[in-house]
């Protein structure tokens, strides 16, 4: 862990959305807003022998300007440590809790959702030069407003795998994953069994590839929901081949248990290409273009949907300034895009974020 010590930081963001409650705006007139979030965080490292530990906490208040119904507490905590033994290897245990508002996008109606997430679990990492054994177990915990407990879940995942590591090759892991997620107010429980492998090396000193591809194998309690086989994948190239221009493009496929839309789990296909060009030592900008595919498997006797696939689009733009040692501003803007296979809960918007953040 590199932070070590007590930081501080302060920001905040106004976030202009022309379209906050997601309607389609080739039939409907949508609802513009200025959302002002004004926030704080703090983090905490700590040695402990050849230990670390790392406590962070980010709390912030989305002030809805118009819509002030919608204003909500957004908090983001995390707590974890690193525990060293043996030559190489540590286990890392993790505790996180967050909250925030859902977005319209997810719920497809004007209903209010407060979100909870909780998550803990532990890594056993000892990656070092020839066969090494990789482990980890996470539980994570959703839960919604009365309205949309449908969508509680509870998951539980386990991986166990072998790694190889050659200096001149990169790093291959062999794995196995389990993930069970059970959504306990619809009695349905989804079962995720994965085989894969994974490859990390820096290929150049300005070039990094990331690849993992893995064979997904999905059974549902609910014969209405059905399962799924076929091949999942989670890749990323790094390049900053062209001087001062950093480009960036990942591609993944895989099984997204937590929907707000789905009762039972979403397959879901995302391509993004991002480029950061350095104009100086101090101002940075760039762009970037996303395509994201779902497809929804659900039971409809349990909760019914008019949508079983949707397909979301977002470009946009990113400057970002340091105007000192602690003091940054950043403008993002982003035009939005979502259609359905049955043209139900379709929207279109643009979004434009300024932000600071000042460092003590």
């Amino acid at each position: 862990m590199k932070i070590m010590g007590l930081n501080a930081t302060a920001g905040l963001d106004l976030l202009y959305d022309d379209n906050v409650y997601r309607v389609d705006d080739r039939v409907e007139d949508p609802n513009t807003d200025l959302i002002v979030t004004p926030w704080a965080e703090l983090t905490y490292g700590k040695p402990i022998g050849r230990h670390d530990l790392l406590l962070r906490g980010r709390v912030g208040y989305d002030r809805f300007i118009s819509e002030g119904q919608r204003s909500k507490l957004r908090l983001d905590t995390e707590a974890k440590a690193v525990i060293r033994f043996g030559a190489t290897c540590s286990v890392t245990p993790l505790i996180s809790y967050r909250q925030q508002r859902a977005d319209y996008g997810d719920l497809n109606q004007q209903t209010e959702n407060l979100q909870r997430f909780a998550t803990f679990g532990a890594e056993l990492d000892c990656e070092r030069p020839g066969l090494f054994p990789v482990a980890n177990y996470r539980r994570d915990l959703t839960r919604n407003a009365d309205a949309f407990d449908f969508a509680d879940q509870t998951s539980d995942t386990f991986l166990a795998g072998v790694g190889y590591n050659m200096p001149s090759l990169g790093t291959v892991t062999a794995f196995y994953e389990r993930v069970n997620s059970d959504r306990r107010n619809l009695g349905i429980e989804n079962r995720t069994n994965s085989y894969g492998l994974r490859f990390k090396r820096e290929v150049s000193p300005i070039t990094q590839m990331d690849a993992e591809v893995r064979w997904l194998d999905v059974a549902s309690d609910s014969a209405a929901v059905g399962s799924y086989d076929g091949l999942g994948w989670d890749v990323s190239l790094s390049t900053g081949i062209i001087p001062r221009l950093k480009l960036t493009a990942t591609t993944e496929r895989s099984i997204v248990n937590d929907s707000l839309i789905a009762s039972g789990f979403a397959i879901r296909t995302r391509h993004r290409l991002e480029g950061a060009f350095a104009i100086s030592e101090l101002t940075s900008a760039g762009l970037y273009g996303e395509l994201e595919r779902r497809k929804f498997r659900q039971d409809a006797a349990l909760r019914p949907f008019s949508i079983t696939a949707d397909r979301n689009v977002r470009l946009g733009a990113m400057l970002q300034r340091k105007l000192s040692d602690r003091f940054d501003i950043s403008l993002d803007a982003q035009r939005y895009k979502r259609r359905t296979d049955t043209d139900v809960a379709e929207f279109s918007g643009t979004q434009v974020t300024l932000g600071a953040a000042l460092r003590f």
